[in-house]
């Protein structure tokens, strides 16, 4: 069972989508092609230890991975990967820290295991105003005694570098969870997650873009290292995804594609 399944059986109101809960925008079939669902902008930022809810909020996921490589006979090279956590006792608790953002979901969930925790994490590509959010999580009963803290404190509402999630777990844990937490994307690695077009970090951060022309917002992303590589359109109830349109048109909305590209949404009228 893979962390959103996890994610389903503990929290049926989530269903087929447990991404749906975050905003109702998340059901706009604009996004048709997509698939990306909006979330909510981060929360005030708040001291000290929090309790995990279940919709958690994660400090921002932008530690470097733990990697090193090793000569190989001609020259080649390995990849020897260090751990993705690290757990370090602290008097009933464990301590538990995301060393490697970028791991694959099962040396995560191989980690837990090896220390007897019935929990699994996955970790997303998302916008930047959405790293270190958790659009989905499940819990089962005895869930409500793991703490969340950031390192720094207060790094993921700053948006500030390195920031680490780490989390107090009691060594007597006999829950369940199930944790999907949103990172920042690898070049050219597809966005799961999105937050406002405009919001922290993002490509039209400060930019009041809706009903600009379509010219003047390609000029604004050009100028800050974006391309649009296609549109949508929405005519008389149907959603186009054409790859260009006229630049007289007016923008309505946007989100990130990639790490690098945006898609617009876009109309003929204001």
């Amino acid at each position: 069972m893979n962390t959103i399944e996890l994610v389903r059986s503990l929290d049926p109101i989530a269903g087929n989508d447990p991404a749906a809960a975050v905003a109702e925008e998340s059901r706009r079939d604009l996004c048709t092609r997509i698939g990306h669902s909006p979330i909510p902008a981060a929360p005030s930022p708040r001291r000290g230890r929090r309790r995990l809810v279940p919709l958690l909020v994660a400090a921002a996921v932008v530690a470097a991975a733990t990697v090193t490589f090793v000569e190989r006979p001609g020259g080649s090279r390995s990849e020897a990967l260090g751990a993705a956590l690290t757990f370090t006792s602290q008097g009933d608790f464990i301590h538990v820290r995301i060393v490697d953002p970028y791991a694959d979901t099962a040396r995560y969930n191989k980690e837990f295991k090896k220390h007897h925790l019935n929990i699994t994490l996955e970790l997303m590509p998302g916008s930047p105003s959405t790293v270190g959010t958790s659009p989905a999580a499940g819990f089962g009963p005895g869930s409500s005694n793991i703490e969340q803290s950031d390192d720094p404190p207060g790094c993921q509402q700053a948006g500030t570098s390195p920031c680490v999630p780490q989390f107090l777990i009691p060594k007597n844990y006999s829950g369940q969870a199930g944790l999907v937490i949103s990172r920042a994307p690898r070049p050219g690695e597809q966005i799961a997650f999105n937050g406002p077009v405009d919001g922290r970090g993002e490509p039209l951060q400060g930019v009041k873009y809706k009903n600009l022309r379509v010219s003047q917002v390609l000029a604004i992303l050009k100028q800050r290292g974006y391309t649009v590589p296609e549109y949508r359109v929405t005519t008389n109830g149907y959603t186009s995804a054409p790859k260009t349109v006229p630049g007289t048109y007016y923008v309505k909305d946007g989100l990130l594609a990639t790490d690098k590209e945006v898609i617009l949404f876009a109309g003929p009228k204001p």
